[in-house]
């Protein structure tokens, strides 16, 4: 776990206008990165120290031979999810997820921002 600077501004960057004013706003920023699981968390603290910013990245790795026989890592789909605490003490949290990055066309699952409980945030 390390201290971020993540800029002030950019955990602003995806939330959805109409909840500008409704968000709580981080003080500061912890970053947990797992280089063996790929996969990177940036949680956000509001004053008291509890989180209201989470943004966590995952990317899945299998593990492919090449031609010649040599393993090698093949990044297989990736996923971002990104979440807000609101005043009201939900959540609102969107994801992406793509699917099939070792083909020539992968897919994008966008799921727009919806609110939610904490405990279905999965992260």
């Amino acid at each position: 776990m390390t201290e971020s600077t993540l800029a002030p501004e950019r955990w602003l960057n995806e939330l959805p206008r109409p909840y500008l004013a409704t968000v709580v706003m981080p003080v500061r920023y912890e970053t947990h990165c797992d280089a063996l699981a790929h996969a990177q968390k940036v949680v956000g603290l509001d004053a008291e120290g509890r989180r209201c910013y989470v943004r966590h990245l995952h990317t899945v790795v299998e593990q492919r031979f090449d031609i010649d026989e040599f393993p090698l890592d093949v990044a297989a789909c990736s996923e971002r999810r990104v979440a807000w605490r609101l005043r009201s003490g939900r959540w609102l949290m969107l994801a992406d997820r793509i699917d099939r990055l070792d083909s020539c066309k992968p897919r994008v699952v966008h799921t727009p921002a919806h609110e939610r409980v904490e405990a279905e945030l999965g992260m």
